[in-house]
């Protein structure tokens, strides 16, 4: 089942089409990885339009 990742800045309404990814497991790793890199909102969307999960990246994963 293909899965859309989505994006979002806190402070935009719309959701932005960005890529998709054959499986909800390699659509998750992608936005958690999107989501450490551009501090950005994601989402995941099925192919009926239906929200599977929302990925957001809290805190720094750098430690020192």
């Amino acid at each position: 089942m293909p899965v859309v990742i989505q994006s979002r800045s806190a402070d935009e309404a719309e959701w932005s089409d960005e890529v998709w990814r054959r499986t909800h497991f390699e659509a998750y790793v992608v936005a958690k990885n999107k989501a450490k890199l551009t501090g950005r909102i994601y989402r995941l969307v099925d192919e009926d339009g239906a929200v599977l999960e929302e990925v957001r990246h809290l805190g720094s994963s750098f430690k020192r």
